[in-house]
């Protein structure tokens, strides 16, 4: 929703652009805001004697070029701003400290590009303070993260590197402290995938170990998720390239062991590197992991040859999905149902519905009908239309997708298929 927000601000401000003859950087140099982030921005352009032109990120949990928050443990909240002014064309990071009803910028430091990709803070050093976490982008498709200190007025780095993702999350169970881990860049396109595990210790932050995942098998890496296994205890999930071309998905799961201190990889009962990147093999890549039933732990997923018949012209849209966490023994919690490649969207279907049904175009062409394989019997129809569609009292909305409505439509009763189970259960990717 955040990205959807930043790009439509973006079209107005180039359709304002195209009407006025004004330039969108302009817009972006001086944005009318008020209250504290109007403010902050009026002390640093008097501070810095032009007017600063804010810098937002291009991805990531804060979209915004202002972050609040308390940097250096002192129980007040200070102010960061990224900019860019005439003097250097990279991103600038700006500390302000609040002065009675204004603000005054302590201290300015120089960013390594002309693109933030991503800005976010965690408590790193300890449990008092915030430190804040920025990642650049360069031209050549590079990207360095930077971690900042902020004490004392005074702003440094605590850590750089180059990296191609990253997650903050408790991955060895501090209960005050976030742990951050990165991908490091491999030395060639066979070598895997390189984890560094960065936390708190007694000598302060800094990296505590790399694990190496997946040589031979990945590329890259393309997200990193974190959860939780049956036992409580933090774990990650690792989506990788399974090929150069990067237009393929595998996952690896990355456990930590409080005892020696080391990350590990983890392989369920049964299954061991090459068997587990076989089963959570995919060509869509937009199929990352994620808690896909909202319990808390990571679900991978697996496309199935069994799941039940699409017909054509279903069959080169729809796939059928298994989420499975491997949390356990028995291998965790599953969800089947069925992913729309064409909408981006993952419907719930009930268990017992798996290799029983089939699937086919609806007369309209706008969505597809559950029918059961024997029998014949239809249960319900799935449609994704224009939210002024008459829906004759008979269609229900199940999610909303951009400008459009994913409705639902009962035909025959089935237990655990109907409107609320699956407006609960659908998950949209982007």
């Amino acid at each position: 929703m955040r990205f959807v927000k930043l790009v439509c601000s973006l079209l107005a401000a180039c359709l304002l652009a195209a009407c006025t003859g004004t330039d969108v950087e302009t817009l972006l140099r001086a944005p009318q805001l008020s209250g504290q982030t109007g403010a902050v921005q009026s002390a640093l352009n008097r501070y810095l004697g032009v007017t600063a032109t804010l810098r937002y990120p291009a991805s990531g949990e804060f979209l915004s070029p202002f972050l609040f928050g308390d940097w250096d443990g002192d129980e007040i909240n200070e102010a960061a701003v990224l900019y860019t002014s005439d003097a250097s064309p990279n991103v600038w990071l700006a500390i302000l400290e609040p002065d009675g009803d204004d603000w005054r910028v302590t201290q300015t430091i120089e960013g390594l590009s002309s693109e933030a990709e991503t800005v976010t803070y965690a408590r790193l050093r300890d449990a008092e303070s915030l430190q804040l976490v920025v990642g650049y982008g360069s031209a050549q498709g590079d990207r360095y993260l930077v971690v900042y200190l902020y004490s004392e007025e005074t702003l440094q780095e605590l850590l750089r590197q180059q990296y191609t993702e990253m997650i903050l999350a408790d991955v060895t169970g501090s209960s005050e402290t976030q742990d951050l881990v990165l991908a490091i860049p491999g030395d060639n396109e066979n070598s895997g995938v390189t984890l560094n595990l960065l936390t708190n210790t007694p000598d302060g932050f800094r990296s505590a170990q790399t694990l190496n995942v997946g040589e031979g098998d990945y590329s890259g890496c393309a997200a990193l998720h974190a959860g939780t296994g049956a036992d409580g205890q933090p774990w990650l999930v690792m989506d990788g390239w399974a090929s150069t071309a990067r237009n393929s998905l595998a996952s690896s799961i990355i456990t930590y062991d409080s005892e020696t201190g080391f990350l590990g990889t983890y392989y369920p009962e049964g299954t061991g590197p090459s068997t587990l990147r076989k089963q959570t093999l995919r060509y869509d890549t937009a199929l990352v992991s994620t808690d896909i039933d909202g319990n808390g732990t990571i679900d991978i997923p697996m496309e199935l040859t069994d799941g039940g018949t699409l017909m054509e012209p279903m069959d080169s849209r729809l796939k059928f999905l298994l989420w499975q966490d491997y949390s356990d023994a028995d291998g965790g919690h599953t969800c089947f149902g069925i992913y729309d490649s064409e909408y981006r969207f993952f419907l719930p279907l009930p268990q017992s519905m798996r290799g029983e049904v089939t699937v086919r175009a609806n007369t309209s062409g706008t969505g597809w009908l559950i029918r059961s394989t024997l029998g014949g019997t239809t249960y319900c129809e799935i449609r994704v239309v224009d939210p002024a569609e008459d829906t004759d009292g008979e269609y229900l909305r199940i999610a909303t997708i951009g400008s459009q409505q994913l409705q639902y439509r009962e035909y025959t009763h089935y237990s655990g298929l109907n409107a609320i189970d699956l407006q609960n259960g659908v998950a949209l990717f982007e």
